[in-house]
């Protein structure tokens, strides 16, 4: 038990399950920020996202980049329902995730100033538009190699008329993006 734990660092821990999450989400009420990203195992899945979703209400910090096919829509539902002062988040190469997934966590967690969906190939200009809408205080969005050909000029037009503090974006390898955007 660490009731006062702010900070867990598991970045790469391809050993830890479920259980562990669960443990983390029933006992470390306080934590603001946590990094599981760079798991690349099947033995975590979504219940343990979610437990740490509904047990850390204080997470503005979250790193599940790189979890591949672990992570789907589900968990990112209960980031978005669970975590409303998340303001920094990595969900790069999470393959299965899809426009549900970014809508709940725009929709919940209004408070982001960072979104990384590089490598999400499931995404669409919906999910764009809804962090454009959704998060205002936007700084930081990361959408490299996203969602081909499913993000077009569309979503650049609505992050640059919805996210008026950003300062970083990275539309690397999005072929769809024209001279009409930019």
């Amino acid at each position: 038990r660490s009731p006062l734990l702010s900070t867990l660092n598991m970045h790469g821990c391809r050993s830890i399950t479920d259980a562990a999450l669960k443990a983390v989400g029933s006992n470390c009420k306080q934590l603001t920020n946590l990094d599981i990203g760079s798991r690349r195992s099947e033995i975590m899945t979504d219940a343990g996202v979610v437990a740490v979703a509904c047990g850390c209400t204080q997470l503005t910090t979250l790193n599940l980049g790189g979890c591949w096919r672990e992570i789907t829509d589900a968990a990112l539902v209960a980031v978005g329902s669970g975590c409303p002062k998340l303001s920094w988040l990595d969900l790069s190469y999470c393959f299965n995730i899809t426009d549900a997934a970014v809508v709940a966590v725009a929709a919940g967690c209004p408070q982001l100033t960072t979104i990384n969906l590089g490598g999400c190939g499931n995404i669409t200009d919906v999910a764009v538009m809804a962090v454009a809408s959704g998060c205002p205080q936007l700084t930081s969005l990361d959408l490299t190699s996203c969602g081909n050909p499913n993000v077009t000029d569309a979503a650049l037009t609505a992050v640059a008329s919805g996210c008026p503090q950003l300062t970083y974006l990275n539309v690397a390898y999005c072929y769809h993006i024209t001279d009409a955007a930019v």
